[in-house]
């Protein structure tokens, strides 16, 4: 009886089946909303914003990151997970600023985005949000293109 590991063991290389026949694979996009930047918009009357990021590709609801409280500057490192249908580098990414209200709607800070396609580089980009044509801070995102195994 070989031992595992032994020579005798057939060596399958990874991304291929049994038979050593390639396995399909599908590319995915890894979203990282990194920071909150010096936001000098200020929707509420006392204290500072309570900042949240809605995300958008190709015009569709990605998801949202959670609420801080009291800041204009914040480190939030969170991440979203989407498959493009088409090339992911031609996915077209938009961030609305929110901030946070325990009464009535919540408030519009400003909004950015993002085009893959245009950038040499995917990681730590800023992106310079805007509210009615005024710069109003920015965010800092990381985009990362996987290829993943379909099985």
């Amino acid at each position: 009886m070989p031992l595992f590991g032994s020579k005798k063991e057939k060596k399958q290389k990874e991304g291929q089946d049994a038979s050593g026949h390639p396995v399909e694979t599908t590319k995915i996009v890894e979203l990282y909303v990194d920071s909150i930047n010096n936001i000098t918009r200020n929707t509420d009357v006392t204290g500072k914003i309570d900042p949240y990021v809605i995300v958008y590709a190709n015009d569709v609801l990605v998801g949202k990151t959670k609420p801080v409280n009291n800041t204009n500057s914040v480190v939030i490192n969170e991440l979203f997970v989407f498959k493009s249908k088409s090339d992911p580098l031609t996915t077209k990414l938009r961030f609305e600023l929110m901030d946070k209200d325990d009464i009535g709607d919540d408030d519009e800070v400003g909004s950015g985005s993002f085009n893959p396609a245009v950038e040499e580089s995917l990681e730590n980009q800023l992106i310079h949000l805007k509210y009615k044509g005024q710069d109003i801070g920015s965010l800092s995102i990381t985009m990362k293109i996987k290829e993943i195994l379909l099985v």
